[in-house]
Formats: C-alpha cells, structure tokens, sequence
C-alpha cells in the first residue's frame, strides 16, 4: 500500500468519526427540544460537559425555547454543520488522493 493509499485511508475513516460526531450531535440537539427527555434519558450531566467543552465563543449561544417545553441548542446545531462539512471536506481530499495514485 502506497502513502497515498494510506493516507486517503485515514482521512476517510477521520471523515467517517466527524460524520458519527455530528450525527450524535444532531440527536441529541432532538432530544433536548422535547421536555424531561435528558432527565429520564439521564444525559443531563453529558449535556453540561458537552457544553463546557466547546469554546467560550458559542458555548450557550442561541438557546431557543420550543413549543414542546425543551429547547433548541443552537450551538449544538452548528457544530454538527461544521462537522458534517469538515466530513464532506476529508472526503474529497480522500478522493483526490485515492484519484492521483499510481497502480
């Protein structure tokens, strides 16, 4: 296996682990617009943690309240975007270098 090979390897399966992030990011952002669901799920103290790791910047932006008593995280959303980008951005490096190797 030649570098290129490999290396177009590691940046799919590095894409696939940002698509599985914001996947997870994008359910729970679900989760939490519906009321008392991260109490019975006990994901509350994970939420909090979540929160806490992002940056200052975006951490706690845009908290909308729903109609269904929960609230919409916003900077939840937003990092899945950039995550599913990021995955769309590795897979296409992978392609080019999967396209410029030599058999």
């Amino acid at each position: 296996m030649d570098s290129r090979r490999a290396l177009a390897v590691a940046l799919s399966l590095l894409g696939f682990a940002f698509r599985l992030f914001a996947l997870g990011l994008c359910t729970l952002t679900v989760v939490l617009c519906f009321n008392g669901f991260a109490t019975m799920l006990g994901i509350v103290n994970f939420v909090v943690d979540l929160t806490r790791a992002l940056p200052d910047i975006i951490a706690g932006y845009g908290l909308i309240p729903t109609p269904f008593g929960g609230v919409f995280r916003f900077d939840f959303a937003v990092v899945a975007a950039v995550c599913f980008f990021v995955d769309y951005l590795l897979g296409r490096i992978s392609q080019t270098c999967l396209l410029y190797t030599s058999d």
